[in-house]
């Protein structure tokens, strides 16, 4: 299944929907304006408030990954787990989800759009990470054993966290500093 298929599905989900889905989209569309969405790396402005009591509000972003994850966890609970009991995903995974997806009514369609894109912090997690060892079973959207990990995903799963890691500990250095023109 092509990325243009899984567009197209998404989108034909979004075009028929229901009383109920237009009354949960509106309302959504009020709180989503009252957010505001900034960058994860972007600087915070200091509040001039006491600084004691601030609490670091997460990203919009953020919320609605971990939003959608527990969406997932919900409807998928053999599937998707809590840390400590991850396990490797089917390769193709948010296919088999779209097109499952696109079957049930019971769920409104943002809801479905959220799960969807949210399958990216999931598999992008540490401890999802931690789960890919060689030989280590792949799950499908019922928890049912469907493929097994191989050496190479194994070795790309460790080196993408280790750069992750990196990435973290390393501050991004600024642009060099131009050397000044010395006159003669």
């Amino acid at each position: 299944m092509s990325n243009a298929s899984l567009k197209e599905q998404l989108q034909a989900l979004s075009i028929a929907p229901t009383s109920e889905d237009k009354k949960d989209q509106s309302v959504k569309k009020q709180q989503n304006a009252k957010k505001t969405f900034t960058k994860p790396n972007s600087p915070k402005k200091p509040s001039t408030k006491n600084t004691k009591s601030t609490v670091t509000q997460k990203p919009a972003w953020l919320e609605y990954a971990q939003y959608g994850v527990e969406l997932l966890k919900a409807h998928f609970p053999n599937c998707f787990k809590e840390i400590k009991e991850v396990q490797p995903l089917k390769i193709g995974i948010k296919q088999d989800l779209v097109k499952l997806l696109s079957t049930r009514e019971d769920i409104v369609t943002s809801d479905k759009a959220c799960m969807v894109s949210s399958i990216a912090y999931y598999v992008n997690s540490a401890s999802y990470h931690k789960s890919i060892i060689e030989g280590a079973s792949r799950i499908d959207l019922e928890g049912q054993a469907v493929g097994v990990v191989s050496a190479e995903e194994a070795k790309y799963s460790t080196e993408s966290r280790k750069a992750k890691l990196l990435k973290k500990k390393i501050p991004q250095q600024t642009a060099p500093a131009v050397s000044e023109n010395k006159e003669n």
